[in-house]
């Protein structure tokens, strides 16, 4: 059941990176072409484009986080054996986890006040900003289920 959870978020995140990395280009292209053979272009894209690249970064990330490929310090991997590596791991992993869903809830404090004191005119914008503390979400999921899964795997190894 873990791990139909798992691959039912990753094809989620893999949409919603796929459908991001293609909107940024399709309106980075339609916004080269208006600008260079009609001398205009839509400022509302380059906001739009922004808050994409933002959201494929931050899918990138969530996406990299069960397989394990997430930024990570590593000092004491040249220090400690494979078996303290393996005894660890769950710790770490739910430490990230817990670390992610405090910054989850600050950002969704930050979402919040955003929309609280942002001028109507630039309200529309708003929502992107729901990638924060939806992407920390994520991370924090990736991080539990790396958690009970790698523990899992460490038990049936020894």
């Amino acid at each position: 059941m873990i791990k139909k959870l798992e691959l039912a978020l990753i094809k989620f995140e893999s949409v919603i990176a796929a459908f991001s990395l293609f909107l940024l280009l399709i309106l980075s292209i339609f916004q080269l072409i208006t600008r260079d053979f009609f001398n205009f272009g839509y400022p509302e894209i380059e906001i739009i484009n922004r808050n994409l690249v933002v959201i494929c970064g931050t899918m990138g990330a969530v996406l990299a986080t069960p397989k394990l490929r997430h930024i990570s310090v590593d000092a004491l991997t040249t220090v400690l054996s494979k078996r303290q590596i393996a005894l660890l791991r769950s710790p770490l992993a739910l430490f990230s986890a817990s670390i992610c869903f405090v910054l989850c809830y600050y950002a969704g404090v930050f979402v919040m006040d955003e929309w609280k004191y942002a001028p109507i005119n630039d309200r529309w914008s708003l929502p992107f900003n729901l990638i924060y503390p939806a992407g920390f979400a994520l991370l924090g999921v990736h991080f539990l289920l790396n958690c009970k899964q790698k523990h899992h795997a460490d038990r049936s190894n020894n």
